[in-house]
């Protein structure tokens, strides 16, 4: 019989257009691999042919892989009598170890584990996570951004089991945290007494290394050079942890430290189309309805109705990311029963970029234009103009953030008793500058054609006309952007333990007590031009002279490629020159005098903050649980669990302003609100050994998240001048919203059929209620009437789902092949929401009811090697986009990702890394993609080349 021997090393088990960083969305909990969260969803009825012809594929490929893992287990019966030694490292370990986090945690949980110090399977924690089962991302300029536990964006972040946050949002930037600096990352889809609470959608924790993970002294340092194809520009990274211990008289001390750098030189390209809009003027029956708006008798339109974007574009972005991090961690331990530690996190984020906008007005011509249709429709397919109005603006944008995080604790045993402390202070800012300037010309020829791939080739090349040509070119319009988020917290908790006899119905006995202060402030300038310009040439602003960045990535797909822009480094180093040169250019009246002063300083000329934005919030929790490890034997099946109730009271004070009167020339007062909520949160998680390799699971409990703190704001923000309907328009918080709750349902069965190979099935439901969405309804206000927007909870929602998991590595396999391996998921769901105003069901904002990953590895000798796949189908990102019956929505978006390494001895490894092998494009639509095309955006593909080194 072959006998199988694992050796594991037990002392290795162990990367915007503006302003989203300020609302993130939610986060996370504590120290032990128990913690969890909420939410996702999606039934499965299959409707249709396509639907089922999937699911038999998906059969077919599951029933594969149960043949595959069998492969080994029938290996093994074989006859033989020799001893095979399998040492796993690399890739192969951190598999093995996540599986055992899986496996043996109460909860539902999956783990991503660094192979090494320095070497999760990614570059930041977003990136890794996009490869987790029943996660969803969604990525800008090229990186991961958003995060999606089964659906939904409303988790908690925790480091170290503590609620980490950047600045008034509920949960960190997880493309701001290095890869180099962690342990793991625990994904909790289940929920617990003794998590921290605020995620429907689930927790994920990000741990970090300490010096007492490691037997000895350790030093660790990686480096790449990265280069970015759209950019075409080189790129560091690189970073190093050094980590030792040492026994004295008093006790064992351990400290370890780590720093991080990232930069990107990135380029990204953008070719827009504005939804679909009646260009004609007039409908159907007004008579001639062709000749109406832009078209006349001489020149009508080619159909009646004619329907096409009145905006298009081209949008380059260039900027430069720079990421640093620094982590350290300080432990004391006198005796075997005690230990004291200090540590600390620190992420800085600074990304620097300009956006040039060519901006197409092809309608706003002389009259002298012609265009024709897609066949058997209304939609405009080309479309030719003359004289037409341009404007041509650059947005530069000077963002960064910070945020940080240190704690102090400890613990001690007594016996079957063990007491433990956390206190922990975050401070996180974010602020930007955004200043954009808007120059406008007359092109004497526009052809556009709106047939190339979804995106509108704009040919503005007329004979005889320069685009790039300053000359050309007036001021249209000045903005003048800039903001500063804070959030801090302080927040402490005490837990106590009690271990009895593993033989015992009750196991263990813990409780605990948790206090939290959280602060978040808002401050950003009024929105809208600075006031309207006297035409005046931009040579009136001496060093505002400028190109574009070339739109070159999309080949055939572009034919003007480049034009005139204000510089975005002038406007970003000389702003206060800018704001006091422009004070003198606006068109001024008794009226716009008034409205000029109180929006903008009459010396300087700088933006003033706007009162409606501003929110100020203090938000406080007390919180308090008890919890029990149970188990026994139901038959001849062991099982054990964990159930637990926990009582949460928080105590919200929200700040802003409201308006005083309704003349033209607002006035703003001080407000505040105070809320208070009390959230009983039973939960319970049992898992029954059905073999020694089969488990099964199922979980249910509450929880809640709180609405985000700008959603609670009691301000409003109004304008003054009414745009294309018959109401002034205005936004601003709720602060009566409720916390949102999910009632959840969790089952799995898990067949570990080997050290490093798994097929899981699991299923999850989520009963939601008061789910925030963005509504717009009519308010009158002192007398007059707004379309106002604001959020507001919804009623009750459903959300179901199955996951499928698989992983192996095919030892049965002959010479080089037995170092293949394969990791591959997949996520159905389906759910959704009622609008709180209309009580239309729509689906679940960002959720993909389909999604899957395929990773094919390789782990043989000195080589390592994986190649990625990540796939996610189309989803909803916006019902009845700005109220004109269209939906937008995403199209499906694939991902293909490779690294390759080379170990030299003990020490020094190579590595070669691509991401974005296939120059996967991201497109978004208005309900038919064929028809109402929106944004094809196009991101850098990355080759890296580095090393990794440790002693």
């Amino acid at each position: 019989m072959v006998t199988l021997v694992i050796l594991l090393r037990t002392d290795h088990l162990s990367d915007k257009i503006i302003l989203s960083r300020s609302s993130p969305r939610r986060r996370r909990d504590d120290e032990t691999w128990e913690g969890k969260p909420m939410t996702t969803g999606v039934d499965m009825p299959i409707r249709s042919a396509a639907r089922a012809a999937r699911r038999a594929l998906l059969i077919s490929a599951a029933s594969a892989m149960t043949l595959l893992a069998a492969a080994p287990a029938l290996a093994q019966t074989a006859a033989g009598e020799t001893v095979d030694e399998v040492v796993v490292t690399g890739q192969r370990r951190a598999a093995q170890s996540a599986q055992q986090i899986k496996k043996n945690n109460a909860l539902v949980v999956d783990s991503i584990v660094a192979e090494d110090v320095g070497k999760l399977p990614d570059n930041n924690v977003a990136d890794a996570l996009a490869r987790v089962t029943g996660i969803q991302v969604r990525r800008d300029s090229g990186e991961a951004n958003s995060v999606l536990i089964r659906g939904l964006p409303n988790l908690v972040t925790l480091l170290n089991g503590r609620e980490v946050f950047t600045t008034t949002g509920r949960y960190i930037a997880l493309a701001d945290v290095p890869a180099n600096m962690l342990q793991r990352v625990d994904v909790y889809k289940s929920a617990a007494a003794d998590q921290i609470e605020g995620g429907i959608a689930g927790a994920i924790d990000i741990r970090t290394r300490r010096p007492f993970d490691f037997s000895g002294a350790q030093f660790n340092a990686f480096g790449h050079a990265a280069y970015l194809d759209k950019a075409k520009e080189w790129s560091p990274d690189f970073g190093a942890t050094a980590s030792d211990r040492w026994d004295t008289n008093v006790g064992e001390f351990g400290a370890l430290f780590g720093v991080s750098y990232v930069e990107r030189e990135y380029h990204e390209e953008r070719a827009f189309n504005t939804r679909p809009e009646l260009q004609t003027g007039c409908a159907p029956p007004a008579a001639p309805n062709r000749a109406c708006g832009q078209f006349n008798a001489a020149h009508p339109a080619p159909v009646d109705d004619f329907r096409g974007p009145f905006v298009m574009g081209y949008i380059p972005i260039a900027g430069n990311r720079e990421r640093k991090a620094a982590n350290f961690a300080l432990q004391w331990r006198p005796d075997d029963t005690s230990e004291l530690y200090f540590e600390g996190f620190v992420t800085d984020y600074k990304n620097v970029f300009e956006l040039d906008f060519l901006v197409a007005l092809p309608f706003l011509g002389n009259g002298d234009i012609t265009g024709t249709v897609f066949p058997g429709t209304n939609q405009m397919k080309t479309l030719t103009n003359h004289n037409v109005f341009t404007i041509m603006s650059t947005q530069a944008n000077d963002q960064h953030s910070n945020t940080n995080q240190f704690s102090a604790g400890g613990s001690k045993e007594w016996g079957a008793v063990k007491v433990s402390t956390d206190l922990a202070v975050t401070n996180s800012f974010f602020k930007y500058e955004n200043p954009i300037m808007d120059a406008s010309t007359i092109v004497p020829l526009v052809r556009v054609d709106t047939s190339a791939n979804g995106t509108a080739q704009l040919n503005y090349n007329s004979p005889g006309y320069d685009i790039t040509n300053p000359a050309a070119y007036t001021i249209e319009n000045w903005f003048d952007n800039y903001g500063k988020q804070t959030g801090t917290a302080v927040d402490w908790r005490a837990d106590v333990v009690y271990t009895a006899p593993s033989d015992e119905f009750i196991r263990e006995i813990s409780a605990g007590v948790r206090f939290a202060d959280r602060s978040a402030e808002s401050n950003q300038s009024y929105g809208g031009a600075a006031y309207p310009f006297v035409h005046t040439s931009v040579s009136t602003l001496p060093g505002l002279n400028g190109v574009s960045e070339k739109m070159a990535g999309g080949g055939p797909d572009y034919v003007t490629t480049q034009w005139y822009t204000p510089s975005a480094s002038y406007l970003l180093n000389n702003t206060d020159k800018v704001r006091a040169q422009t004070a003198l250019l606006y068109d001024r009246n008794a009226t716009s005098e008034a409205m000029f002063a109180l929006r903008n300083d009459p010396v300087t000329g700088k933006r003033r903050i706007d009162p409606g934005m501003y929110f100020s919030d203090v938000e406080k929790t007390y919180a308090g649980y008890v919890q029990s490890k149970i188990g026994g034997d139901l038959g001849a099946v062991p099982w054990s669990g964990v159930v637990g109730l926990r009582l949460v009271r928080t105590e919200q004070t929200l700040g802003g302003n409201n308006v005083d009167t309704a003349s033209p020339i607002l006035v703003y007062t001080p407000t505040e609100e105070k809320n208070s909520s009390v959230d009983l949160l039973p939960s319970a998680n049992l898992r029954f050994d059905l073999r020694p390799d089969l488990v099964g699971r199922i979980s249910v409990g509450r929880t809640v998240t709180r609405p985000d703190f700008a959603q609670l704001n009691p301000g409003v923000s109004l304008s003054t001048v009414a745009s294309n309907t018959t109401f002034l328009s205005g936004s601003g918080g709720n602060p009566g919203l409720k916390p949102v709750t999910s009632d959840s349902l969790d089952t799995s069965l898990e067949w570990y059929f080997a050290p490093d190979g798994f097929l899981t099935l699991a299923y999850f439901h989520r009963d939601i209620e008061g789910y925030v969405e963005t509504t717009s309804a009519n308010e009158v206000i002192n007398g007059t009437t707004y379309i106002m927007t604001r959020p507001s909870n919804s009623g009750k929602d459903k959300l179901d789902g199955v996951e499928l998991g698989y992983q192996q590595f095919y030892d049965f396999l002959p010479g080089l092949f037995s170092g293949l391996g394969l990791q591959a998921n997949a996520t159905f769901m389906e759910g959704s929401m009622k609008n709180a105003v209309t009580g239309v069901k729509t689906e679940f904002r960002g959720l993909s009811k389909f999604s899957y990953n395929l990773a094919v590895l390789y782990e043989k000798g000195p080589i390592s090697g994986r190649v990625a796949y990540n796939w996610r189908k189309h989803f909803l990102d916006t019902p009845n986009f700005e109220n004109s019956g269209f939906d937008l929505i995403a199209d499906d978006t694939a991902q293909m990702d490779a690294s390759l390494s080379y170990k030299i001895g003990d020490k020094l490894t190579f590595t070669l890394e691509g991401v974005n092998l296939l120059d996967t494009e991201f497109k978004d639509y208005f309900t038919d993609k064929n028809l109402y095309p929106r944004d094809t955006r196009r991101y850098d593909r990355q080759i890296l080349v580095g090393f990794r080194w440790k002693m």
